[in-house]
């Protein structure tokens, strides 16, 4: 049985788990917005690059004449490509200055 001292040192523990959690999960849901928003300009680039006559009829750009299979297919390639780079990129910077501050903890 644990002793009345340690059950608010549990607790506390505890909370502070849950609250990690959740500012895990606030910070994935911000980042899947941000990636739906960048959405729309891969979408431009990939019609452009493709060649695709598009227009802007409401929220999402779409093409004049709608393409084959292989060309949607690249099309949505190119697209989530800008998503994606931009999450390397974030999560390359976060990660090399979460190890550079692990060294400057260490050396210290």
């Amino acid at each position: 049985m644990a002793e009345s001292g340690q059950i608010p040192r549990i607790l506390k523990a505890l909370l502070q788990g849950a609250v990690a959690v959740v500012l895990v999960l606030l910070i994935v849901l911000l980042l899947l917005a941000l990636d739906a928003l960048l959405l729309i300009p891969g979408l431009m680039l990939a019609y452009t690059l493709m060649g695709i006559p598009w227009h802007w009829p409401g929220i999402l750009p779409d093409p004049l004449n709608p393409p084959g299979p292989w060309i949607s297919m690249a099309v949505g390639v190119i697209a989530t490509l800008v998503p994606a780079l931009l999450d390397g990129i974030v999560l390359y910077f976060f990660l090399h200055r979460k190890k550079s501050g692990d060294k400057a903890s260490a050396s210290s």
